[in-house]
This record gives C-alpha cells, sequence and structure tokens, in this order.
C-alpha cells in the first residue's frame, strides 16, 4: 500500500470517529498554540520595551544616585547637604566628560497635590524639572511651549499639563494655554500659567493610566516651594550617540565617588542606566518564556501519550482488518507505516490547528498592547517538527504491536 493509500486510510478513519480524533488531537492542539503564543507575546513585550525606551529617548540615559557604604558608620536621617549631590559636582562631571554627557537633568518632586474643576478634585503629580529634561520626556509637546531658561531665573509659576487635563479642565487643549490653574501644595493655593500641553506618546502601556496626572514646572520654582537647598539625591545624564552608557556609568560612578567622596564614612554614589535595565528584564524574560514553553510541552508531552492511547485502541478494533490484510501477504513493515501515518496525520492535523490558535492568540496580545510582532518562525519550526516526533514516536509501539500479529489469532479475533 502506497503513502497516498495510507494516509487517505487515516483520513477516512478519522472521518468516522470525529469526536474521538478531536480529543486526542486535543493535547497537541494545546500545547503547540502554547508554545507559539508564549514565545510570540515574550517577543511583544520584548518590542514593547525597547519601544518605549526608544520613545522616551532614555536608551542612553545614566542616572548616578546616593547610596550607603557597606561600612557606613550614619544612616538616612543623619545625612547633610555636604553628603549630597551638589551643583559644583555637577558642574565637574560635565567638565570632565565634555566629550560624553550632552545633558543634565535636575528634578524636584512635590508629591501629590491637587485642584478643582466644577466640584470635582483633581489629583496632580507635580514635579519641578530643568529645560533639558524634555530630552528624557516620554511626552511631545503639541500646543505651546516647554519649560524654558528664562523661567528657571526668574523662578516662574508657570506649568505645562498633559492634553487630557487640558480637555477636562478647559475644553480643549489650545483653549487651556494662558490660563490660570489654582493649586494646593503642600497645603497652600499657589496660582500658575499654562505655557504649554503635552501628549503622551503611544506605548505597550496605553490604556493603563492613572488617573493622577502630572504638572511640570521650572526647578527653581518648585525648589523655592519645598526650600530646597540646591543639593541633589541623584542626577540623570545623557549621553552622546555611539557612547557606551554601560561602561560611561561604571566609570561615571567611580569618578565621582573617587573624587567627592573617598573621605565620606557612610555615603557615595552608584549608578543606574536604562540600558542595564533592559537587559536584566530580557533575561528574566528569556527565562520566563523558557519555563513556560517547558510547561506547555508537558501538555505535548501528555497529548503524544493520548495519540499511543487511542492507536492502541484502534489496533484493538481493527485487528480482523489487520489478520485479513497480513494472510493477503501484507508485510509488517506496511502494516507499521499505515499505523503511524495515521499518528503523524492527527499530530499534523492538531499541529496545524495549534499554530493557527497560537498565532491568534499572539496577533491578539500585540492589539491589545499596540506593539506589531511576528510569530518567530523558529517557535512554529520546532512545534510542528515535535509534532511530527510525537506521532513518529508513539505511533511506533501500537504500529509495531499490529505489526507483529498473528494472522491466524487475529482472524479468529472477535
Amino acid at each position: 500500500m502506497s503513502i497516498k493509500e495510507n494516509i487517505a486510510l487515516a483520513l477516512a478513519g478519522l472521518k468516522a470517529n470525529k469526536m474521538r480524533a478531536f480529543l486526542t488531537m486535543l493535547g497537541i492542539i494545546i500545547g503547540i498554540s502554547s508554545v507559539i503564543a508564549i514565545t510570540t507575546m515574550g517577543t511583544i513585550v520584548e518590542k514593547g520595551l525597547d519601544g518605549l525606551v526608544s520613545d522616551m529617548g532614555v536608551s542612553n540615559l545614566v542616572q548616578i544616585y546616593m547610596e550607603l557604604k557597606d561600612d557606613n558608620t550614619r544612616n538616612w536621617s543623619d545625612m547633610r547637604d555636604s553628603d549630597r549631590i551638589s551643583e559644583d559636582m555637577i558642574q565637574s562631571i560635565r567638565e570632565r566628560f565634555s566629550d560624553e554627557v550632552e545633558l543634565v537633568v535636575y528634578q524636584e518632586h512635590l508629591g501629590q497635590g491637587n485642584t478643582r474643576h466644577n466640584r470635582e478634585t483633581i489629583n496632580l503629580n507635580i514635579q519641578g524639572i530643568n529645560p533639558e529634561s524634555i530630552a528624557v520626556n516620554s511626552a511631545e509637546i503639541i500646543r505651546g511651549r516647554y519649560i524654558n531658561q528664562n523661567d528657571m531665573e526668574r523662578r516662574s509659576n508657570v506649568i505645562v499639563i498633559p492634553d487630557k487635563l487640558a480637555e477636562k479642565m478647559y475644553g480643549s487643549v489650545e483653549g487651556a494655554i494662558g490660563e490660570i490653574m489654582s493649586v494646593n501644595i503642600m497645603g497652600t493655593h499657589r496660582d500658575f500659567a499654562v505655557v504649554g500641553v503635552t501628549r503622551e506618546k503611544s506605548s505597550m502601556f496605553e490604556g493603563f493610566a492613572s488617573n493622577v496626572y502630572y504638572m511640570l514646572m521650572p526647578f527653581t520654582t518648585a525648589a523655592n516651594i519645598s526650600n530646597s537647598t540646591g543639593y541633589f539625591d541623584y542626577v540623570m545624564l545623557t549621553t552622546y550617540d555611539g557612547v557606551d552608557v554601560l561602561e560611561f556609568s561604571e566609570r561615571l560612578a567611580a569618578y565621582v565617588n573617587e573624587r567627592f567622596y573617598q573621605n565620606n564614612d557612610s555615603f557615595q554614589v552608584s549608578h543606574y542606566s536604562m540600558v542595564e535595565e533592559l537587559s536584566s528584564i530580557n533575561s528574566f524574560l528569556l527565562i520566563l518564556q523558557a519555563v513556560l514553553a517547558v510547561i506547555a510541552g508537558i501538555s505535548l508531552l501528555v497529548g503524544g501519550i493520548g495519540v499511543m492511547n487511542i492507536m492502541l485502541v484502534s489496533v484493538t478494533e481493527r485487528t480482523r482488518e489487520i489478520g485479513v490484510r497480513k494472510a493477503l501477504g501484507a508485510p509488517n513493515t506496511a502494516i507499521r507505516v499505515q499505523f503511524i501515518v495515521e499518528a503523524v496525520i492527527i499530530c499534523s492535523i492538531g499541529g496545524l490547528v495549534g499554530i493557527a490558535l497560537g498565532v491568534a492568540t499572539g496577533n491578539a496580545a500585540g492589539t491589545i498592547m499596540n506593539v506589531a510582532a511576528m510569530p518567530s518562525v523558529m517557535a512554529i519550526t520546532v512545534a510542528v517538527s515535535f509534532s511530527m516526533f510525537i506521532g513518529v514516536f508513539f505511533g511506533y509501539y501500537p504500529a509495531n504491536r499490529a505489526a507483529k500479529l498473528n494472522p491466524i489469532e487475529a482472524l479468529r479475533y472477535e
């Protein structure tokens, strides 16, 4: 019997037992669709994070921040201004790394505040920023302007707000420019003029926004409100293109510690970069993907056992047919091939359905997270190859058992 005839015979058998065939394929379908969906979603998350960092412009961002030394003699509550990062240190960094540092970003967090609109209290997350912070801001100016150097020097009471807040309070983005907003900050009401409106760049996290709106003002204005002394717990810098961010961040921290904190008994600076963070996240995602893929692979194994079980049932049901074929001269190899082909057909159909389901699930996840990602060709190839292997591996035992049946005993079987 040719392979073509074996395939036709296998399809006829599956058609005659549709429900049994479907239940047999179910484990294969679930396993393969899970593997493809998991690898696709891993790619989606990775691309989403890379895109988010790219949109925010922070792929070349480095941060130095205060930390306690291992052998410290004081604690955080004992920190003095002289222990913190000063403007003189920042100027020294600018001069020492002038060929590598492009921008220096200051921020002063004033915490939560609020404003009132139509008897509703609107919560605000208030930050003081310098003009250079636009390089690391995840939003773009769509009306008006950003905080500028003149605002900084004059400690102006001007603010930049997001478009959703502008539409909520003033009806439109255009209508917000020039309006005066009364804001409760640290228990005191202060009036600010709206000079700019921003829109968040689209990202994988779109749709999960908080009900707290951000509000940006000049760094010097925020420092005046909080009575800040001009010292910092952390400073962010951006590097020029082509600079190795990881290597630079290590040199930067080493320079600051050697120059300014060598004789400090409790405090020093450490470094952080988004590239380093992304590398750690991606490594974790790869491990998580591998673990989940192994779990999905177990369902494939269970599905394979189901295929073997059904094939054994099929051998039992078709014992007389096997006896007739062997009595007519069919060799053992032909009997083996017949049942192996049937097992492979079951796994192949299950594999194709699993691929379609896995691709659909991955595309749905990409649509929800606003990130386009195609399923991994490698994942599909491995899944299909594995399903074919399962068909051969778990189909061989029933097929071999059928091939070894004694034709006389098979013909007597009822």
